[in-house]
């Protein structure tokens, strides 16, 4: 007979993961706070990324080796330099903020761009945050794009503004960047189908100026300790 240790390891369901995606420190810090929140909420394992510019690497200014380091390039010492204390500050600032959360987490350099990132890493369950300093220091609603108020993004959107002490608004999954009030957004809730390709998503990151979510593309299991969505 198994012990129910050995019960639950067996039954165990795969990983989920909060994947925050970040082209720098300023960006990935404006973001720690709000993956935090969204790995907490289904106790999911928190993945920092830092993104590199792919366009700098094609220039020779940065390259990267096996298992995604960075290393030195010629004419690229600045630039490698700029991007290793990113990376160090982003992992610090992550490892601190998991640990405060009891959280498991992890981080890795990758190269190319956010959206192409996300579209490349994301797994069947993952919530990817896309991170973007705000445009403006305001407080403002966690805006999601759903079919309803009982949808994934919704839920998920309703349940982070609890947990930030922010307002939520719900606008229709079909709703234009340009019908958004993007400048006063403090994130923007996606549903767990993505655009439908990398580029629509990098124009709205860069519409938006704050970060992006992409809800997980199926439900993920709550584990015990965490919290089902609008729980809270």
């Amino acid at each position: 007979m198994q012990s129910s240790s050995e019960a639950m390891t067996t039954d165990a369901p795969p990983a989920r993961r909060v994947l925050l995606l970040a082209g720098c420190f300023a960006d990935a810090a404006a973001s720690i706070d709000l993956a935090v929140a969204v790995a907490t909420r289904t106790g999911a394992r928190l993945e920092g990324v830092l993104a590199l510019d792919p366009r700098a690497e094609a220039a020779g200014l940065v390259t990267v080796g096996h298992r995604g380091r960075s290393g030195p390039a010629p004419g690229g010492e600045a630039l490698r330099l700029a991007c290793a204390a990113d990376a160090r500050a982003f992992r610090r600032h992550l490892d601190v903020a998991a640990a405060r959360a009891s959280l498991r987490c992890d981080f890795r350099i990758g190269a190319g761009m956010l959206a192409d990132l996300a579209f490349e890493l994301r797994r069947p369950g993952d919530t990817v945050v896309l991170g973007h300093r705000r445009f403006l220091a305001l407080r403002g609603p966690v805006v999601s794009l759903d079919r309803g108020a009982a949808g994934p993004a919704a839920l998920l959107a309703a349940d982070l503004a609890r947990m930030l002490g922010l307002r939520v608004r719900l606008l229709p999954v079909d709703t234009l960047p340009s019908d958004i009030d993007l400048t006063t957004a403090s994130a923007i809730v996606l549903p767990g189908t993505p655009p439908d390709n990398p580029r629509r998503l990098d124009l709205l990151l860069e519409a938006a100026r704050c970060p992006v979510l992409l809800g997980a593309s199926e439900p993920a299991p709550i584990p015990p300790g965490g919290h089902a969505p609008g729980s809270r």
